[in-house]
């Protein structure tokens, strides 16, 4: 597994540990990575998606 560093600002930082928190003291780094692969999910669904239909 790569490690990445990224640097948010603080209120951010602050946002992700509150919903981590609130999902049942998941840490903020960990709410972070969640999002971003799922992000990362949607966005490969919707470059299929736009490649089914220029296929057709």
């Amino acid at each position: 597994m790569k490690k990445l560093t990224i640097a948010v600002p603080d209120y951010v930082f602050t946002f992700y540990e509150k919903v981590g928190k609130q999902a049942g003291g998941i840490s903020a780094e960990r709410v972070m990575a969640d999002a971003l692969f799922k992000l990362a999910g949607e966005l490969s669904l919707n470059a299929i998606d736009k490649q089914k239909r220029m296929a057709d």
